[in-house]
């Protein structure tokens, strides 16, 4: 009784010391499992984990476009839980498996010796760290298991993190004239021009309807939806003004080519080959397809042989093309190209919807030459102020 006594009088003054959330946690944990006989309904539950699994996968890829990305992720999750550490129940689950699910994802779930990039380790935690929430949330693991999942930090400011591809304008201007040329008002052309002339995020572009575009006007317009929803939601709303001739190419497309479908709301997609709305997996494959140099009549800078390149042979294979490039690519070379231009940040804010933070930090990616070439103006009108001292002419 002496010791249960100082027990006591342990807890009483821990806890008029301002406590931290760790002891307050195992107070509660303790006390939850000493009522669990007497309270059912605060025990936890014991289900086999192979079930629990299959229920979180099914949940998951419902709330997800990009299903193929997520299915490798929930594999690895599965692989780890299964066959790594031979889990299968939920009340076999320790904390010590929790927090190894980072290590074992980073240096050990690849054949390859290289670790995992941070990145991507960051995404599958996140994911990770969901399916503990689920496990708490039906009451299958203790709630400070969330606490056990260390997700990266990632230092943008520094560099980390950044995806420094995207579309060289050249690329860009020569398949835009290829397509005009060859495949004139196609679900794919119109699908390239508005990637190339515009930047938009691969989301938004999909969830554009026929009406959305005014061809009087020379306007596109970015509504948000509850099943198409733009990334900043209202923020993200806005209209773009479409220059050159890409109104009148939008318009021989809906005159001549566009399948006349809806989707499974009964709105009209803009984009569309006749069996509803694109896909995001489509659009990636357009934008693949369309900026190998060797689809649009350039030559191969990386000294392959387009008859012996299964790159350039199969299209559903242009993604091993070296120099093809993804919606998000095409997006950063448009945003970064712009800036070479002159056009303030602001701007691009508005037509891309993207802050200027943001785009110095993931989208804004000019090499030594064109970020040098931005200031010369500066410098040049500098160099004529004859009141300077460093100025000699």
């Amino acid at each position: 009784m002496t010791d249960r006594r100082d027990d006591v009088e342990f807890i009483k003054e821990r806890l008029s010391e301002d406590p931290t959330e760790d002891f307050l946690e195992q107070i509660a944990a303790t006390v939850v499992d000493q009522m669990a006989d007497s309270f059912p309904e605060l025990s936890r539950k014991s289900r086999p984990m192979d079930e629990v699994l299959n229920e979180f996968r099914e949940k998951k890829l419902e709330e997800v476009s990009s299903t193929g990305q997520y299915r490798r992720k929930l594999n690895y999750l599965q692989t780890y839980l299964e066959d790594e550490i031979d889990i299968d129940s939920t009340d076999n689950l320790t904390s010590e498996d929790v927090e190894r699910y980072n290590k074992w994802r980073k240096y050990e779930s690849l054949s390859r010796d290289k670790p995992l990039a941070d990145t991507t380790l960051r995404d599958d935690m996140y994911l990770f760290r969901e399916f503990i929430q689920y496990l708490i949330e039906h009451r299958m693991a203790p709630v400070r298991f969330e606490k056990c999942v260390e997700i990266p930090e990632i230092d943008y400011a520094g560099g980390e993190g950044v995806d420094e591809k995207k579309l060289d304008p050249e690329i860009a201007k020569a398949a835009l004239d290829f397509l005009r040329k060859y495949e004139y008002a196609d679900i794919e052309h119109v699908s390239m021009e508005l990637m190339c002339q515009s930047g938009p995020r691969k989301a938004g572009l999909i969830g554009r309807d026929v009406p959305d575009f005014d061809y009087e006007e020379r306007v596109l317009q970015y509504e948000t939806d509850e099943t198409t929803p733009l990334k900043n939601d209202e923020s993200s709303e806005r209209e773009i003004t479409l220059y050159g001739d890409v109104p009148e190419i939008i318009q021989d497309y809906l005159k001549d080519q566009r399948p006349p479908v809806t989707d499974e709301e009964g709105r009209e997609p803009l984009l569309t080959k006749g069996d509803g709305r694109m896909s995001p997996s489509t659009l990636q494959k357009i934008a693949y397809k369309w900026t190998r140099p060797c689809m649009v009549g350039l030559d191969c800078p990386h000294d392959r042989d387009p008859e012996d390149c299964e790159a350039a042979q199969k299209n559903n294979s242009a993604y091993k093309c070296p120099s093809s490039r993804a919606p998000h690519h095409i997006r950063t070379g448009y945003i970064t190209d712009q800036k070479n231009r002159g056009v303030s940040a602001d701007g691009i804010d508005q037509r891309c919807d993207v802050s200027p933070r943001v785009q110095k930090l993931h989208y804004d990616q000019p090499n030594d030459s064109e970020e040098r070439e931005r200031f010369e103006d500066e410098f040049r009108n500098a160099d004529d102020d004859p009141n300077s001292g460093f100025n000699h002419n």
